[in-house]
């Protein structure tokens, strides 16, 4: 049972700082004691760290025998300016300086722990800051019960579980309780700081760790395309003025009458802007990119869980001809080499009576705002392959094989026609709405 901490003696506190700075480390391993002059001083921080936990609310005990502490948060919760400025200012006098500066120049090159890889991808977590058992009680499983405070506030919430570890017998402790260490950040010789993490069974596939880090992988990685430059901030562009969020806001109101409870495919998703905001009305919704990036950016956030993120090249898609009910590409007939080709492969994915959801940026010859943006575009790397009107836009569906059963332009900054479409040798189709 978790027992929420609101007060502790002066005795009580000690205690704990005691019991964390009398770890003995191995002969090769030093951990955080490296950083202070002494025990004594570890003993101090952590006696502060404590004293800062109980004023945020943050720290508990397994009963209320307090045998063991744990601190732990959730994600997004800030420390109060206060309580940070209280700890930081236990802090000089306590620090080994050399040593100090000899970890900070190993920071630079030792990769993210595991907790900030995750708040860099917008993922929430549960984060533990501190575990002690006090000496009494040490070897009797506290920590097996501690461990499980936090892992039930990850269960309940479907989140990681993430914590920092210092030294490879704390590293194994956790383990055995149910943590997997997935980073390890080598600081300096003898400093090594381990990422562990619990993951429980109903955090989303895309938070997974293995998923996690790949995507981190793919986002640090040397840009294969203009789109992968543009990941991280490409919804910021095509919803980011009021007249575009309105725009979208309206599309996805209309498309998820469309896809409800039908098997749907996108085609060049980008960072998901669609996907994630109509695939739970579908039966099954599987969004494609070309680009890397704009896949590993999509898996950011909540994705439903009937949505699949896949790499595919809409020029040959890798799908069975008549799979899909609906296919939805957005914005990307203009900017592909081959237009043309691109709605072959959707004719032959989509199944006879199925529909072609295809808005698009269109041009106007006399709205400035649209030409600077499409100037600022090309300048970028962004290239327009093709630039209709909306007369042009539709006659080229036309030609290609789909019959255009709804259209109605949309303000935006660059003028955006949406379209609902069914392929020509079955034009007698009726799209209700």
């Amino acid at each position: 049972m978790a027992v929420k901490i609101n007060s502790l003696s002066k005795e009580e506190i000690r205690e704990i700082g005691d019991a964390f700075a009398d770890f003995e480390y191995d002969e090769n391993e030093c951990g955080m004691s490296y950083f202070c002059k002494d025990k004594q001083a570890v003993s101090d921080y952590i006696c502060a760290y404590v004293e800062m936990a109980i004023k945020e609310h943050v720290l508990y005990s397994t009963s209320d025998a307090h045998e063991a502490y744990i601190v732990f948060k959730r994600s997004g919760m800030n420390m109060s300016l206060s309580s940070a400025a209280g700890l930081l200012g236990t802090i000089p006098g306590k620090l080994d300086k050399d040593h100090t500066i000899d970890v900070m120049k190993g920071i630079r090159h030792a990769g993210k722990s595991y907790g900030q890889i995750l708040a860099k991808l917008k993922i929430p977590h549960v984060y533990v800051g501190m575990v002690a058992v006090t000496e009494k009680y040490q070897g009797q499983g506290f920590m097996r019960k501690l461990l499980d405070i936090a892992y039930e506030e990850g269960r309940k919430h479907g989140l990681p579980v993430v914590l920092d570890t210092d030294a490879e017998l704390k590293k194994a402790k956790y383990e055995h309780v149910g943590m997997k260490c997935v980073t390890t950040q080598h600081l300096t010789n003898g400093v090594e700081l381990y990422g562990m993490v619990y993951e429980p069974d109903n955090i989303p596939k895309e938070w997974k760790s293995e998923r996690v880090l790949e995507d981190m992988r793919i986002l640090s990685a040397k840009n294969k395309n203009v789109w992968d430059r543009f990941a991280n901030v490409y919804t910021g562009f095509v919803t980011g003025t009021p007249g575009n969020k309105r725009s979208y806001e309206a599309m996805y109101k209309r498309i998820r009458k469309v896809v409800k409870d039908k098997e749907v495919l996108e085609i060049a998703t980008g960072p998901g802007v669609i996907a994630k905001e109509v695939a739970s009305e579908a039966k099954k919704m599987i969004a494609t990119d070309y680009a890397e990036k704009m896949l590993a950016v999509a898996r950011r956030g909540i994705v439903p869980d009937n949505l699949e993120l896949e790499y595919a090249d809409a020029h040959d898609l890798k799908y069975d001809d008549n799979r899909f009910d609906v296919v939805i590409i957005s914005n990307a007939l203009h900017i592909v080499p081959d237009p043309e080709k691109v709605l072959s492969e959707i004719r032959r994915v989509l199944r006879p009576d199925g529909i072609l959801i295809a808005p698009n940026f269109v041009h106007e010859g006399g709205n400035s705002i649209s030409n600077v943006f499409s100037k600022a575009l090309s300048a970028a790397g962004i290239v327009f392959e093709a630039k209709w009107d909306m007369d042009g836009y539709l006659k080229f569906l036309d030609e290609n094989g789909f019959e255009v059963k709804r259209s109605k332009q949309l303000p935006s900054t660059i003028p955006l026609v949406y379209t609902e479409c069914v392929p020509k040798d079955n034009s007698e189709i009726l799209i209700s709405g």
